[in-house]
């Protein structure tokens, strides 16, 4: 963060456009551990996307060979009113709004996407299958990113099962700056995941 457009972009989506490169993002210590352990068993090349936020983050690893399936997400919290699909550093936030909805009755289940190539359709189907309602947070902007390849994907394969639009959120459509201030500014957080969750549940 605060190093401006020249070091603190999101680029996956440029990444993920790329035939042949598989793609993950880890969300938390003990996910980059076990998703690097599978990326270099795998033959495949693959892109390892580290949030620079998560560098200081500190977690007990598991002490056994815990290594996670590259193409397998992992549902962060269970729920049934809405889906919350994540990856990468926006997990904690997603979480944290979740478990501030669930103290108001509101049941949020949140998945982390942990591979952004390939993704994991079988899980979050499954998923939409049982909330009917969808949302997806990323840090990016929203544009021509994760997220519209997750809309896309989720209208062809699983439209009958959606009540409502899916929801995006995602960085304001502007280079990020070199002023924290106004990186803040143009960063979601959990302001902006509540409201959408607001619209989603409306």
């Amino acid at each position: 963060g605060g190093a401006a457009a020249q070091h603190s972009q999101s680029l996956e989506a440029w990444l993920i456009h790329v035939p042949g490169l598989v793609v993950v993002s880890p969300s938390s210590p003990a996910e980059a551990y076990g998703l690097l352990k599978s990326a270099i068993r795998l033959d495949d090349p693959v892109v390892f996307v580290e949030h620079k936020r998560l560098y200081g983050a500190k977690e007990m690893l598991p002490e056994q060979d815990t290594a996670i399936p590259i193409g397998r997400a992992r549902v962060g919290r269970e729920g049934t009113d809405a889906t919350l699909i994540t990856y990468s550093s926006m997990l904690r936030p997603a979480l944290d709004v979740a478990d501030e909805r669930a103290r108001n009755g509101e049941s949020i289940e949140v998945i982390d996407l942990r591979t952004l190539v390939p993704l994991d359709m079988t899980t979050l189907i499954q998923s939409v299958a049982k909330t009917h309602r969808v949302m997806v947070v990323q840090e990016a902007v929203t544009s021509g990113g994760v997220g519209a390849e997750l809309v896309a994907r989720l209208v062809a394969e699983a439209f009958d099962e959606l009540d409502t639009e899916i929801i995006r959120v995602g960085s304001s459509f502007a280079p990020i700056s070199f002023s924290p201030v106004l990186e803040e500014a143009l960063l979601p957080g959990t302001r902006e995941i509540n409201a959408a969750i607001d619209d989603l549940l409306r």
